[in-house]
């Protein structure tokens, strides 16, 4: 009985997983669809230490490395992450993993072949550069599997932002 209504409370959706560069309560996110490949983009404030947002939640958060962003220089997480999107459009484009969209297997290889290698090369890329003067500011990139209430976007089209 408390099995039947916990699960009802918490019931598992479609799995997924995201990249997410983080700061105290700042999170921005890198999602890629695994039903078809579109990419999602967000940020937010939260005051929880797990991901929960519209019935979307965080199963498991492995924190993959840190990246400096030069502020003080006019960088943002912004730029960041559109160089891990950048990157991971190009290897989602060249791998086979839209087979079958909802398959734990998918979302293993998205985050193997995708979206860890695309974080990690952005990072290594950014610790070859010289020191900034200027401020900076050091955050956490994580990569959070995630299961959600229903396939697609974690937010409404209403409320996405494209990038």
């Amino acid at each position: 009985m408390f099995t039947r209504l916990r699960n009802a409370l918490a019931p598992s959706g479609p799995p997924s997983v995201f990249l997410a560069v983080s700061k105290s309560n700042f999170i921005e996110v890198l999602h890629i669809l695994p039903e078809n490949g579109h990419i999602e983009r967000f940020s937010m404030t939260t005051h929880s230490p797990t991901f929960r947002h519209r019935g979307t939640k965080e199963q498991t958060r492995e924190l993959i490395g840190e990246v400096t962003i030069y502020v003080g220089d006019g960088e943002t997480t912004f730029g960041f992450v559109n160089d891990v999107k950048t990157r991971a459009r190009k290897l989602w484009d060249r791998s086979q993993i839209l087979l079958q969209p909802e398959s734990v297997d998918v979302i293993h290889r998205l985050e193997k072949e995708v979206l860890r290698p695309a974080g990690l090369d952005t990072i290594r890329e950014r610790e070859g550069r010289n020191r900034s003067p200027n401020e900076t500011q050091t955050y956490s990139v994580f990569i959070i599997r995630i299961n959600r209430s229903r396939a697609g976007r974690i937010l409404s089209d209403r409320m996405m932002s494209f990038g």
